[in-house]
C-alpha cells in the first residue's frame, strides 16, 4: 500500500494570511493537531501550523521566559524568532516552514519511518509540491484494521513446512540458530533449545507463527546462561 491509498484527502487548510485566532478555532473545531498552510491559487504547500506552534503565546501568558542568567547569553536572533512565534498574528508568522512531507507514491513503511524519525504525528502528502492529503498515525492504524485477511492456503506437508520455518529462522541476523531445534507435525511447530534473551525468544515465536502453514507453536525455548568473567 502507498500513501495515496490511506491519506485523508479532505484536508482542512489555511492561507498565509489566516489569523492565529482563526487557526486555533479550526484546530479545536475539527479536533486536529495541525493545519497545512497553502497558497490560494495552486495549493502549494508553504508550511504547517501545529498545536505546538501555538503553545507559547502572549495572549495566554505562556510565552517562553528564560532565567535571567541565561537571558544574558541568549542568541539575539533566537530571541527574535521566539518573539515572532509568541506575538505573530498570521499563519505566515508562526508556521513551521521546513515541513517534512512524503510523496503520493511513498510506501506505508516509508511513511511510518518518517513519522518515527522526526517524532511527528502527521505528515503532508504532496504531488509536485502541491498538497494532496495528510497521513497521521491514526491513518496507519486504520489501514491495519482494514487489511483483508486472505483465506488460508493449503497447509504444506511437515517436511516442506519445517524447511520453510528453518529458512525464515536462518535469515534473521539477531538469532544464533545453532542452539535452536524444532519438530513439525500437522502444522504444529515444537521449539526447544536456548536463545540469548527474552526479546529474542518472543521474536522467535512471532516469526514462526507468521510462517504460512503454521497452525500453532509449542515447546519451551530457554535462555542461554550468562557467563561472568573475572
Amino acid at each position: 500500500m502507498h500513501a495515496r491509498d490511506v491519506m485523508t484527502k479532505d484536508v482542512v487548510t489555511v492561507g498565509p494570511e489566516t489569523t492565529v485566532g482563526e487557526i486555533a478555532a479550526l484546530l479545536v473545531r475539527h479536533r486536529i493537531g495541525a493545519v497545512p498552510v497553502v497558497s490560494s491559487d495552486d495549493r502549494r504547500l508553504l508550511g504547517l501550523v501545529s498545536q505546538t506552534d501555538l503553545v507559547h503565546r502572549s495572549e495566554t501568558g505562556t510565552e517562553k521566559r528564560r532565567k535571567w542568567w541565561l537571558e544574558a547569553f541568549a542568541d539575539p536572533d533566537a530571541k527574535a524568532r521566539e518573539y515572532v512565534r509568541s506575538h505573530g498574528h498570521k499563519a505566515q508568522d508562526v508556521m513551521t516552514r521546513m515541513v517534512i512531507s512524503v510523496s503520493e507514491s511513498a510506501t506505508l513503511a516509508e511513511v511510518a519511518d518518517a513519522l518515527d524519525t522526526h517524532r511527528i504525528r502527521q505528515v503532508p502528502v504532496v504531488m509536485d509540491g502541491r498538497l494532496a492529503g495528510m497521513i497521521s498515525r491514526a491513518d496507519l492504524v486504520r489501514a491495519l484494521a482494514e487489511v483483508s485477511i486472505a483465506a488460508p492456503a493449503a497447509r504444506p506437508d511437515s517436511g516442506a513446512l519445517q524447511k520453510a520455518v528453518w529458512d525464515q529462522i536462518k535469515a534473521q541476523p539477531w538469532l544464533q540458530t545453532s542452539y535452536v531445534n524444532m519438530a513439525v507435525k500437522d502444522g504444529v511447530v515444537e521449539l526447544w533449545g536456548a536463545v540469548d534473551s527474552d526479546d529474542q525468544r518472543r521474536a522467535l515465536r512471532i516469526l514462526v507463527e507468521g510462517v504460512p502453514g503454521v497452525k500453532r507453536v509449542e515447546g519451551d525455548v530457554g535462555l542461554m546462561p550468562k557467563v561472568l568473567y573475572t
